[in-house]
This record gives C-alpha cells, sequence and structure tokens, in this order.
C-alpha cells in the first residue's frame, strides 16, 4: 500500500511532467485512412456492413468500364471473383501492384470526363485497404498470369507471387475479406451493374463543352508535360488539324499541358467551343425500356450547366425511370438510383404523403410523382451524363440540379404503370405501346439524332415491339392516326420528313426538282456535275443522303419516287442516256418480288432505243442479302396470280427456291436504320470512283476560270486603254498553267482529303495561285 501511495506523493509535480493536450499533434498521410476498418468507411462513405459490398462494385464497375461481358460470384472455399473479356492489365506485376496500393495518388485520367462509372479514382484503393484492413487476400489474374498480392500497411502493395497460367483474355480478380467485415449480400451492387449494362453505349470523346475554365485548367495541369495540341486532339471533334488550328488561335504553340495558365485555360476553351459542337444528348445512349419488362418506362434527355464563370460547363444527360405497380399488401414504395447504370451508394429511399411520392436523400427531398394513396411502386431511375456533381469520396451524387427532369420521367414512368392490366379485362392499346416506345425507337432510327429518318422507318421499329407485348400486328393506317394525333398534340416529330411523290437531286448544287413529265421534258443535264444516279424505289430516304452529303462523296445525283418506277424516272434514264456524258444508273428496291422488276424494267427501257453511254447496275436489296442481314421479313397471302419475277432471280441455281420465296414473303428497306442504310450504301458503292471528266474539259474548266480570273482582275486599270482583249491573251498565255496530267493527280489528292468535294474545287485552287503577269 505504501508503495502505491508514493506514487501519488506529489501530484502536482507529477502532473507538470505530462504534457498539456493542445500540445499533443499527429501528422500523418491521408492515404492512411485507408489502413483501418473505420477510415474506409470514411474514404467509402458507407456503413461497415455495406463496406464488402462496396469494394466489389468498385471491381465491377471498373470491369464494367473496361468494356465486354462481366461475371461476378462466389469462390467455392470462399470469396469472390469478378471477372471480364476485355483487353486485360498491362504491365509488369510490379507495376499492377502498383495499381492496388493506397498510398499512389488519384488516377489523373478520371478528370476527363465521360458517361462512365469511375469518379475519383479511389476505388481500387478502397479495394486494397479492405484486403489490407480485414486481413483478407487478392489475386489478379490477366494476360496469362496469375498474381498474388499483398497490400502493406506502408501503403505499397507486395507481389507475393506471379506464376503463369492459361488466361489469355480479360481479367479476372478473386478476393476474399477477414472477419472484419460483414459480407452478407456482398455481390448485390455488382450483380445490379452488371445487369445494366445493356442497350445502346456513349462511344466517343470526352467534350470540351463539359468543363468550366477550373475544371479544364485541373485537367490541363493534370496531364502534365504531355504537349497541349496532343490533349487537344484527343477531345470530341478536335481531331487531326483542327487540334493545330484551335491551339494556334490560343497562342499556345508547343506548349506543355503543365505549363498553361488559367487565363490561358480560359482563352484555349473558348476557341474549342467556337470550333466545336456540343455532344447531343441523344449520343449518350440509353438502356432502354428492355431492362425491366412489364414496367411503364419514360425517358428525358437535357442539358445542364454546371460552374464558376463563363463558359459554364454543358453538361447533357439522359434520364430513364421504370415503375412498377407493387401488390395491394405492399405498404411502401421503393427508390433505386442509378448513374451512369451503377447503383449509388449514398442513402436514397421513396416516402408517401398521400397522393405524393417523396424522394429523400442525395441532395432531394422533394416530390417526384403523384399517385393514388393506397398504390406503391417499384421505382427506378438511371442518370446517364458525363459529369455528375457528388459531396463525399464515397461518390454520392448530388441529384439536385436535375430534379425538375427526374420528376418528368419518373412522374411519366408512374403513369404509365397505373394502366389497367389484363386482371381488369382490359388491356394496353396499341397507341398505348407505341407512345411508350416512340422516343426510343427514333432515338434508334436516327443515329441518337445524328440522321434524319422517315415515318415507315418508325413503323418497321415499332411493329416488333407491339407484336411482343400485345400479340397482334400494328397496321400503316392505326400507325398513321397515332402519329398524326401525337403531332397535332406536341408538334411535328423532329428529324422525321416526308417527300414528294418522286424528285431528283444535284449534287454540289444543293438542287432539289420535283420528278414528273413536264420537269423531264425542260430538264437540263448541269455540264460534269455527277457521273452516277441512284434511283430509290421509294420516297424516304433521299433527305437523309442530302444532309449527310452522300450525293457530294459520290458524286451521284439522287433520284426516287413512291413504288414502282414511274413513267417519268425511266423517261429521264432515257434522257441521260443519250447525254454526251456517261452515266451508270444504279438501282435500289425493296426485297420483294415488284422490286426485282424494276432494275429489269430498266434495263428494257434502255435496251430499246439502241446503244448508249450507259449501264444499269442492280444493288439490291435481294431478298437473300435481306436474310444475311437479319432484317425483318414480312409475310403476305399468296394471291391468286402469280406475282411476275425478274429474270436474274429465276435464273439464280437455286431451282426456284427465291422465286417461290418472293410469292408469299418480302423485305423493305425501311427494315433498316438510316446508319445502317447509308453504311450498306456505302459499301455497294465502294468500287465506283468519283467524277473525273477528260482531260480536254479539265483544261477547258481551267481555261475558263483562269480567263475569269485574269478578267475581273485586270477589268479595272484597262478599261480605258486600248488593246483590252490582247492584253487578257497575253497573260493567259503567260500563266504557266498545269497540265492535265497535274491536274487529274491534285484532284485525286483533294478527293483523299476531303471526299464530298467537286473536282472543280481543285482547279479553283489552282487559278486562285496562278501568277499573272502585271498583276499584284
Amino acid at each position: 500500500m505504501t508503495r502505491i501511495m508514493s506514487k501519488f506523493q506529489n501530484p502536482k509535480a507529477e502532473l507538470a511532467r505530462q504534457p498539456a493536450p493542445s500540445d499533443l499533434k499527429i501528422e500523418r498521410a491521408d492515404w492512411t485512412l485507408f489502413r483501418t476498418v473505420e477510415g474506409l468507411q470514411q474514404k467509402g462513405g458507407v456503413a461497415l456492413d455495406d463496406l464488402a459490398a462496396l469494394v466489389l462494385k468498385e471491381l465491377g464497375d471498373n470491369a464494367l468500364d473496361a468494356g465486354g461481358e462481366v461475371t461476378v460470384g462466389e469462390l467455392p472455399k470462399g470469396g469472390y471473383y469478378i471477372q471480364d473479356d476485355g483487353a486485360g492489365i498491362d504491365g509488369t506485376p510490379e507495376e499492377i501492384a502498383r495499381l492496388f496500393s493506397i498510398e499512389r495518388p488519384l488516377i489523373s485520367t478520371k478528370l476527363l470526363r465521360l458517361p462512365t462509372r469511375g469518379a475519383l479514382g479511389n476505388g481500387l484503393r478502397v479495394v486494397a485497404g479492405a484486403v489490407l484492413a480485414s486481413g483478407g487476400s487478392l489475386v489478379v489474374m490477366t494476360r496469362n498470369r496469375r498474381i498474388v498480392l499483398r497490400p502493406e500497411r506502408d501503403g505499397t502493395t507486395t507481389v507475393v507471387s506471379a506464376k503463369a497460367t492459361k488466361f489469355p483474355i480479360g481479367t479476372r480478380i478473386e478476393i476474399s475479406f477477414g472477419a472484419a467485415l460483414p459480407c452478407q449480400d456482398a455481390l448485390s451492387w455488382a450483380r445490379m451493374a452488371c445487369f445494366m449494362h445493356r442497350g445502346s453505349s456513349y462511344t466517343g470523346k470526352s467534350s470540351a463543352w463539359w468543363y468550366d475554365v477550373p475544371q479544364f485548367h485541373e485537367l490541363l495541369s493534370a496531364s502534365g508535360a504531355r504537349p497541349v495540341r496532343d490533349l487537344i486532339a484527343n477531345l470530341d471533334g478536335c481531331s487531326g488539324g483542327k487540334a493545330g488550328e484551335i491551339v494556334a488561335a490560343a497562342k499556345l504553340g508547343r506548349a506543355l499541358c503543365s505549363d498553361v495558365t488559367r487565363p490561358q485555360a480560359e482563352k484555349l476553351l473558348l476557341a474549342i467551343s467556337e470550333r466545336t459542337l456540343p455532344v447531343s444528348s441523344k449520343r449518350l445512349g440509353a438502356v432502354g425500356s428492355d431492362a425491366y419488362p412489364g414496367h411503364g418506362y419514360a425517358s428525358v434527355h437535357g442539358v445542364v450547366e454546371f460552374g464558376i464563370g463563363e463558359p459554364q460547363a454543358h453538361i447533357p444527360f439522359v434520364i430513364e425511370s421504370w415503375a412498377h405497380k407493387l401488390r395491394v399488401h405492399d405498404n411502401c414504395s421503393d427508390l433505386t438510383v442509378y448513374v451512369n447504370r451503377t447503383p449509388v451508394t449514398g442513402n436514397i429511399e421513396a416516402a408517401r404523403d398521400n397522393r405524393e411520392i417523396d424522394a429523400f436523400g442525395c441532395g432531394l427531398q422533394n416530390t417526384i410523382a403523384r399517385a393514388p394513396k393506397d398504390v406503391h411502386f417499384d421505382i427506378r431511375v438511371n442518370i446517364t451524363t458525363p459529369y455528375m456533381p457528388i459531396t463525399s469520396d464515397g461518390k454520392e451524387p448530388n441529384l439536385e440540379p436535375f430534379l425538375n427532369w427526374i420528376v418528368e420521367a419518373v412522374g411519366k414512368a408512374v403513369k404509365k404503370a397505373q394502366r389497367p392490366t389484363s386482371s381488369t379485362g382490359a388491356k394496353p392499346t396499341q397507341k398505348d405501346v407505341v407512345l411508350d416506345h416512340l422516343q426510343a425507337v427514333i432515338d434508334n432510327v436516327s443515329g441518337g439524332g445524328e440522321y434524319r429518318f422517315n415515318y415507315r422507318q418508325l413503323l418497321y421499329a415499332l411493329r416488333p415491339i407491339v407484336r411482343n407485348e400485345l400479340g397482334s400486328e400494328l397496321k400503316l393506317p392505326n400507325f398513321t392516326d397515332i402519329i398524326t394525333d401525337y403531332e397535332a398534340e406536341r408538334g411535328e416529330i423532329e428529324g422525321a420528313y416526308r417527300e414528294p411523290r418522286g424528285s431528283i437531286y444535284h449534287p454540289h448544287r444543293a438542287e432539289t426538282i420535283t420528278l414528273g413529265t413536264l420537269m423531264v421534258e425542260e430538264y437540263e443535264r448541269p455540264a460534269w456535275c455527277f457521273n452516277k444516279v441512284v434511283y430509290i424505289e421509294k420516297e424516304g430516304f433521299s433527305e437523309a443522303l442530302k444532309e449527310q452529303r452522300w450525293a457530294e462523296r459520290h458524286d451521284c445525283m439522287l433520284m426516287s419516287s413512291k413504288g414502282f418506277s414511274s413513267r417519268a424516272a425511266r423517261d429521264l434514264v432515257d434522257q441521260l442516256a443519250e447525254h454526251d456524258e456517261p452515266v451508270t444508273i444504279f438501282c435500289v428496291h425493296d426485297a420483294d418480288a415488284a422490286g426485282t422488276t424494276i432494275y429489269q424494267t430498266f434495263q428494257e427501257a434502255t435496251k430499246a432505243r439502241g446503244a448508249r453511254k450507259i449501264k444499269i447496275v442492280n444493288l439490291g436489296l435481294e431478298p437473300w442479302e435481306a436474310i444475311d442481314m437479319g432484317l425483318e421479313v414480312e409475310i403476305v397471302p399468296i394471291g391468286k396470280k402469280r406475282k411476275p419475277v425478274a429474270e436474274y432471280v429465276r435464273e439464280r441455281d437455286d431451282d426456284g427456291e427465291w422465286d417461290e420465296w418472293l410469292q408469299t414473303h418480302y423485305v423493305e428497306l425501311n427494315a433498316m436504320t438510316t446508319p445502317r442504310f447509308i453504311e450498306w450504301l456505302d459499301g455497294k458503292m465502294a468500287d465506283y470512283a468519283k467524277l473525273i471528266p477528260p482531260a480536254d474539259v479539265l483544261t477547258a474548266e481551267l481555261e475558263q476560270q483562269t480567263e475569269h480570273r485574269i478578267r475581273d482582275e485586270i477589268r479595272e486599270r484597262i478599261l480605258h486603254e486600248v488593246g483590252y482583249e490582247d492584253q487578257v491573251a497575253a497573260a493567259i498565255a503567260g500563266t504557266g498553267k498545269p497540265n492535265a496530267e497535274a491536274l487529274v493527280a491534285g484532284i485525286k489528292g483533294l478527293f483523299a482529303v476531303a471526299p464530298e468535294s467537286d473536282w472543280r474545287k481543285h482547279i479553283t485552287d489552282v487559278v486562285a495561285d496562278l501568277k499573272i503577269a502585271g498583276g499584284e
């Protein structure tokens, strides 16, 4: 007892020897938070029970962003695996170990904004930290190697072993956790992300429109010693010579990214925005209504602005919502939110207040839909966007900037989910199904808004959807009535078009002429404007071809008419055949009996008048070709009379198989989307050269343009002088004009860099560079 008391005989002196609490300061690096379970909860932004699920979601998200198919599951002896069939992980085992080191800095490429699942570059640090903190294990299999890794407390990761194994494709990560991490439902988030990996996705580059000045400056700074031009060339719309033009406009020359100042970054960002177009939200793609069959579905496109000062970041987005009415005894509504197809880990839930469905969490505390108070719903929302503001290291999103569009999408989906079901004796109508899927179909046939399209393409895309959901066939009259009512209420569908019964379009002249008998009688072919004519048996595709400058790229006149080739079309072909300039006629038609005879009719009409400088080429669509392409086949009852079929079909070595097939089957050109039709047509025309006229025409054009320029330049100064014509002739003779061979070579060079150009452009450029005797 005496010995114990002696320790406290002078308590004041003992306290004086202890450091004051205010003097106790401990320094540690930020990465050390990844070494403990408590620190991982802070950096991951989730509770202890969700840490294992977060780790597996991070691995799944990385695999999904790498492309290909991803599978997740449990290992036979405990633990989990995430496997993809992508390109694999490059680098030595030590370099791969570095990726899983908790002390490494954030991955700077995450600053490059894209509609992918990553955000901070913290994912693999959370993975390594979870293994370290719980005493788990980590194996990486990629490129025929099995690498066992061990995260260390000093922040590094040790390569325990690296052995050869048979694993040539993709990456497989095997991971287990110690007792410190609960693992109930650990694969739930990863499986949800894999489930949402469907539909169409953005395949383009990051866009400068997606950054404000501070974030663009951060992107430049993080790019280090990389040349500014190299970085700019990897942004949307800035490839090739455009990057050099932009850098020159910003006066940055050969500058390195790390040397760019804030004012220079602002000037560079403005230079890009002046020379590029923003990315349409339709290019971002969509998961689609098929993700949750039987749910009400709606999608909304938009753009939201973020940033400090001008220019602000213009962020496109697509919000999709699915809603399903729950069973009567369910007493609450469920809300699940995804960002770029992966579930958010922040807490967000739905609550009911009479008719209002409210969302709480991730920046929301708002009503997002209304419904009868006793009806509850399973609601799912996905936001696809290249930038989502986050509020923590755990990537909790701030959804508030997207609130208005979330309300619109969820409201529409919930309304559709309330439709009567078969249990009440009523079913959705064809109109209901058409309107539910109309926007998604428009996005598909238009290539995300990039191409024009016609109404029959919408019909062909909607037919299988109606057939699958209702078991009935969507007919043209009903479809027309539905679209007419829709446009009467909301205005014409953007990007859709109707053509007159027939027309022709001259390339390089932006000239469309209605095709008719009087027009053919008065028609005068423009000199050396085209050497090909594509005849399309129906209206509908010409506008898309015009907008994409397809006719200019192929020096091709477009001719279309409704149904079987009209008399006016055939008369015009005959007139073109009699012209001095050669021309090839290409025939495009449906894969049906009547379509095959269109080509034959053109052949016979031209043969009847003897030899001429014309050739008829049948491009199809042929029935055997349509089958190989997987296009929708339509069936019609066999008629009382046999349908005439062209000789080239009957002459095929197939015992008349296709002759019989065409009696009851057909495939329309409209079964193709506009992008696919243009790709198909480009393939057909690949072997046919652009127009280069004969040498005498080239030299005559050169002479004509040269004379026009010379006359313009010297007219004012010699009008008062005698000998005007002599001076013009002398100047022309002294220009040193190139010969025809040089012109041909120059024109081919022009076509190589600008295939949509007319051959005359090169001659115009040559004339512009001529040195005129006596000129300035």
